[in-house]
C-alpha cells in the first residue's frame, strides 16, 4: 500500500473487507487482494483475477480449449465520518478469450448463442460485468443506509457471486449451480435499497430479470422488471448467512413467457490458522421455481496458504431434459460433481500472485445417460492464474 493511506477501512460499523460483488457480504476477516492508491480525497482499489488455461472436458459431449477466465475492476471511494460514495467498474475480456459461446464445461446449462441453447458449456461474461455507483449514509453508529444504482451490476439475491468468492478463487471453472445461485451477478439495470446494522443487513432490489444476450460487448438497455430481498448475518469476523427470495421476469431469451421464482441460502465460513493460514468455505442451496421447480446444492472448501493452495467444489443439480438437450426426456435428472484441484505460488514477495494449478472434475449421472456422456465423464484443467497479493503482505 502506499504510505498515505488515509480513508478508514470502514464506515461506521461495516468493514471493507466484508464487502464482496454488488451488496453481498462475506465475512469481515476474509484477507483483500487488491493495490489501494489515494488521488486527493479518493481512495482507488484494483483487482483483478486471470487464469491462461487449457480446459479438456471428456466424451462425445465434451471439448478441448485453450482460454483464458478473466475480470479486471476499479473501485473509487471517497469517504467522510458520515457519508461513502463508491463507483465500481468490472470489465472481462471473456467473450474474446473463451469465444462468444464460453468454454467447455460438462453439464453446464443456460443462455443462448445464436438462438440454440448452451449445454455442456458455460457461457462468457459479458464485458461490461459491473458499472455501478452506490451512495451510503451512517444514519446512527451502529446504522447504514445504503443506495445502489447499476447499468450493469448485481441484485440482492443470493451469495456473494463466485469469481468473487475466497473459496472459488483458485478454480477456473464455473459451478454447474451457477444458475441457482448467483446468476443474476451480471443483470443489466439494478437499483437495490439496504438498512445494515454492526451484524446484519436487509436489502430490497428492482431489477431486469433477463439474461444478458450473446452479444457480450455491449451494454443492454437498463429494464427493471423483477425484485428481490435479502437477509444477511455476520455474528462474528469469520461467518456470513443470507437468505434470499427474487422473482426473474421471463430470464431466458428462447422461453420469453416463463418467469422463476428464486430461493437461495448459503452460509461463508473463514478459518484462520496458524502461519497465516486460512480455510474458506461456502454452503449455498438455491431453488428455481418455475414451470418446473428443481434443487441446487453446493460446498466448496479451499485451504490456502503462502506457498499453494488445495481446492474442492461439491455439487448436486437436478437437470431437466431440455437443459441437457436430452428431450423428450422430461425427468428431473440428478447430476452430482466433484472437483479437486490444487495449485503452487511461484513467486513470493510480490505485489501480484502468480501460480501454476491442475484441477479435476468428476461427475456421476443416471447409467441410461452412459451413451450420451460416456460411463465416467470427466473435466480436467491445467492453468496459470495471477492476481493481486492480499493487502499487507
Amino acid at each position: 500500500m502506499d504510505g498515505e493511506m488515509e480513508m478508514s477501512m470502514a464506515l461506521g460499523p461495516i468493514q471493507d473487507s466484508q464487502e464482496a460483488s454488488g451488496t453481498a457480504w462475506q465475512p469481515a476477516g476474509t484477507p483483500m487482494h487488491g493495490m489501494h492508491s489515494m488521488a486527493g480525497d479518493w481512495t482507488v482499489m484494483t483487482h483483478y483475477n486471470v487464469f491462461l488455461a487449457y480446459d479438456h472436458q471428456s466424451g462425445s459431449r465434451g471439448d478441448d480449449q485453450i482460454n483464458s477466465i478473466n475480470w479486471l475492476m476499479f473501485m473509487a471511494t471517497k469517504r467522510d465520518a458520515d457519508n461513502d460514495l463508491t463507483f465500481r467498474g468490472m470489465f472481462s475480456l471473456e467473450p474474446a478469450t473463451t469465444t462468444k459461446k464460453g468454454y467447455p464445461l460438462l453439464f453446464q446449462s443456460g443462455e443462448a448463442y445464436n438462438g440454440e441453447p448452451l449445454i455442456d458449456r458455460q457461457h462468457p461474461h459479458d464485458f461490461f460485468m459491473e458499472l455501478s455507483a452506490r451512495y451510503r449514509r451512517l444514519i446512527h453508529p451502529d446504522s447504514v443506509f445504503s443506495l445502489y444504482v447499476a447499468p450493469s451490476g448485481e441484485p440482492a439475491l443470493g451469495p456473494a457471486a463466485f469469481p468473487h468468492r475466497l473459496s472459488a478463487m483458485d478454480n477456473p471453472a464455473a459451478p454447474i449451480s451457477h444458475h441457482w445461485l448467483d446468476s443474476t451477478h451480471i443483470s443489466f439495470g439494478v437499483i437495490t435499497a439496504g438498512f445494515a446494522q454492526k451484524t446484519w443487513q436487509l436489502e430490497g432490489s428492482w431489477f431486469n430479470g433477463r439474461e444478458p444476450d450473446d452479444d457480450r460487448w455491449d451494454i443492454e438497455k437498463p429494464k427493471l422488471d423483477s425484485y428481490s430481498g435479502r437477509f444477511t448475518w455476520n455474528p462474528t469476523p469469520e461467518w456470513s448467512a443470507q437468505i434470499s427470495h427474487g422473482y426473474l421476469k421471463s430470464p431466458e431469451e428462447l422461453h420469453p413467457d416463463e418467469s422463476v421464482r428464486r430461493t437461495t441460502a448459503s452460509v461463508m465460513h473463514l478459518a484462520k490458522l496458524a502461519g497465516g493460514n486460512h480455510v474458506a468455505t461456502t454452503l449455498g442451496w438455491g431453488l428455481n421455481d418455475g414451470d418446473q421447480s428443481s434443487n441446487a446444492f453446493l460446498i466448496e472448501p479451499s485451504y490456502m496458504t503462502e506457498n499453494y493452495t488445495i481446492f474442492v467444489r461439491a455439487e448436486y443439480v437436478q437437470k431437466t431434459g431440455e437443459e441437457l438437450g436430452l428431450l423428450p426426456d422430461e425427468r428431473k435428472i440428478p447430476v452430482k460433481q466433484l472437483t479437486l484441484g490444487a495449485s503452487r505460488e511461484l513467486m513470493k514477495n510480490r505485489p501480484y500472485q502468480l501460480a501454476l494449478g491442475v484441477s479435476a472434475t468428476y461427475s456421476w449421472k443416471p447409467d441410461d445417460l452412459d451413451g450420451v456422456y460416456g460411463k465416467n465423464p470427466i473435466g480436467y484443467w491445467i492453468f496459470l492464474r495471477l492476481r493481486p497479493a492480499a493487502m499487507g503482505h
